[in-house]
Order: C-alpha cells, then structure tokens, then sequence
C-alpha cells in the first residue's frame, strides 16, 4: 500500500457513537491507552533521501538505484532484513531514535494502516528524493512529503480530536535530510563549472527548503533537526570514476555553499516563526573528522567500500551479485554512496550529544529537552 489510502473507520477499529456505549468505552480506553505509551518520548517524523529512506521505495516503479531491498542490504539488520535502509543495518534516523527511547526509527509511511502506528512518528523519506520536486524523477518528492504528513495530521485531527493532535505534533521532532540529490544531479549535468550559475542554483534550492519549512511549521511542525549535507564529491561513485581517485572539490564546495546558505536563512526564519526551534547538523564538519582521524573513531577504510566492486569498490551498487566485505564496522562507506551502519552511528550521536562545532545553535538532545 502507498500511502494513506484507508477510510478512518479502517485504521482503527472504533465503533460510531450509535454503537453499545460499552464497547464504545472500550474502545476510547484502548486509543488512550497506545496513546499514553506513544508518548512516552517525542515522536519523530521524518521527512527526506535514502540517508533517511526506511521502506517507502520498496513498491515505486524506479530505477534500482533508487532501492534497497535486497541483500547484502541489512545484512546487520535484526533478522538479516534488507528493509529499504540504505545500510548494512540501521541508519541514522534509527540511531537518533533510539537515543529518544524508541527501539528504532518510526515506520515508512507506505506501511500505514492503523492510528497506533503513527502516534510514535512516520518517516516520509524517500531514496532519490531532493528539495526541488524535478529532483528523483518517480520518487516521491518533497512537496508530496508534506503532504502526505498532512495526510496523517488528518486523521490524527480526527481520530483524536484536533487537540491531542496539535499537541503531538507540536511536541514531536520533525527530521529532514535533503539537498544531496538535487546537488547530484546538478553536478552531473552541468559540471558545476560556472560560479555564477552555481551560486543562483545554491539561492534557488534554499529558497525552496525555507519553502518546504515554513509549510510544515503551517501544518504544525514547531522543532527541526536538520541534517546538513557531507562530503558529497567524496562519495566512492565519483571518486571511483574520477581518473585520480580523488574528490570532487566543485562538488564539495557546493555543499558547503548550500551549508552556509541554509543555515542563515533557517536562523532568520527561526526568528520569525514563533515556537519555532531546530538543530542543524554540521555533517560536514563531522564527515572531515572521521575522514582525517578515522583511528579516533574506530574506522580504518575511509575510501573503499564494503559491498560492490571495481575501483575502491564503489563502481556498482550493493546487491547480490557483489561480495561485502567483512570487516563493517571498520568501513566509511557501505555502498557506493552511503555510510555504514557504524558511521551513521558516530554521526547520529554527534548530533544528538555533540557540541556547537556540529549542531547549531543546540543539539538534539537540547533541543528535545526543551520540549
């Protein structure tokens, strides 16, 4: 199933007000109950690409690049499962999860069938996906995100009651990692060659993000995390074809352009939206870290990855036909473009723990204790 595309009296199972007021009693108990328990710790709803992509791809018709749900994906998974996380095993929305108290990341949205499983948080991501909606062709861009949060806000709105409902979303966390396609694609279609043409393409995309925050903060959102974006020209899929194995400075450049943009414009943003608070993660900085000391942080390949093939291993996409490699946890890279379930670990609680020299202006965790 794609989406939302149940009736509300099938997504949960509470009889109408003409029914016997006995098992109309129960069945208030039983919402209040799963509510009571879901609230427990701050929900999350995720909006984003394959960093943060748990499952919604699995059933879209687009290229396989754009999927994971296939060994050697998951391979450290509970269970061995390849769920559609772009990882050995769990990534970082996970990670950031589970410092929250939940055992794992909140479910694909493409999963949902019942009130119960949103109270936690839904993720919305989708691999391929990027802030400009031309971005990802098939995928489900960031415009449709949004709306499909809206969606659930809905039926929270009138399962709940409009009250209960603006208080979950209002108190949860709201996790968007994004800008990492649309800077791809760019780059493979221009070079990234002119300055000029560069720096209007930076302007447009942050134009477009303010866009998409201020209407999630229409719809209720009220705290961000904000993932910044990395070394994208490091990415084993460009090193690998470049003739001296080396990054993509352009590349990289355009990401810290992006970074600072961004950043600035989320802090005026931020100061006129009241209730208004995020977190916005210095990825790069964090990715510049492990890259220069990796020893520090218990990784000793920085440039090959574990499961593909060809030059550094990172000429083909993680799927059956390649080996992996065994040794993971000493691994950068996991496929061609992400991280292993190790770094996203060492990132995640950068993040959520770190100081100011990787979440601005307050991490995570201060950002969740002020909820």
């Amino acid at each position: 199933m794609h989406g939302l595309k149940l009736a509300y009296a099938q997504l949960i199972p509470i009889p109408n007000m003409a029914s016997p007021s006995s098992f109309f009693y129960i069945g208030i108990v039983s919402i209040l109950l799963v509510l009571t328990k879901a609230r427990a710790t701050v929900p999350i709803f995720v909006l984003g690409d394959s960093l943060a992509d748990n499952g919604n791809n699995n059933d879209l018709n687009v290229p396989l690049l754009d999927k994971s749900n296939f060994a050697h994906n998951g391979i450290d998974f509970p269970g061995r499962i390849a769920t559609g996380r772009f990882s050995n095993g769990f990534n970082g929305v996970d990670y950031i999860a589970r410092f929250l108290g939940f055992p794992i990341g909140p479910p694909p949205y493409s999963s949902i069938t019942k009130l119960n499983q949103m109270l936690g948080g839904v993720n919305f991501a989708s691999a391929g996906s990027g802030i400009q909606d031309y971005t990802g062709p098939g995928t489900i861009n960031m415009t449709t995100q949004i709306k499909n949060f809206q969606k659930v806000a809905q039926v929270l709105q009138q399962t709940i009651g409009q009250s209960w409902a603006e208080h979950i979303i209002t108190t949860s966390m709201f996790i968007i990692v994004t800008a990492n396609n649309d800077m791809f694609e760019y780059y493979l279609a221009t070079g990234a060659a002119n300055a000029a043409s560069n720096e209007q393409f930076i302007n447009n995309l942050v134009d477009r993000f303010i866009q998409h925050l201020m209407s999630l903060y229409n719809y209720g959102a009220r705290n961000f995390y904000i993932a910044g974006t990395g070394h994208l020209g490091c990415v084993p899929f460009l090193t690998s074809r470049n003739p001296g194995g080396t990054c993509i400075d352009t590349l990289n450049q355009l990401s810290m352009k992006f970074n600072t943009i961004a950043l600035a414009r989320v802090s005026q943003l931020s100061s006129r939206l009241q209730g208004m608070r995020y977190s916005y993660s210095n990825i790069y900085r964090m990715t510049s870290d492990i890259i220069e000391n990796p020893i520090l942080f218990g990784i000793t390949d920085v440039q090959n990855v574990c499961c593909g093939n060809g030059k550094f291993n990172g000429e083909v996409q993680c799927t059956t036909n390649v080996t992996y490699c065994h040794n993971r946890n000493d691994h950068f890279y996991w496929d061609w473009f992400h991280p292993t379930q190790a770094v996203y670990r060492i990132t995640s609680h950068m993040a959520f723990f770190g100081s100011l020299i990787y979440s601005t202006p307050i991490s995570i965790q201060q950002m969740v204790m002020g909820i």
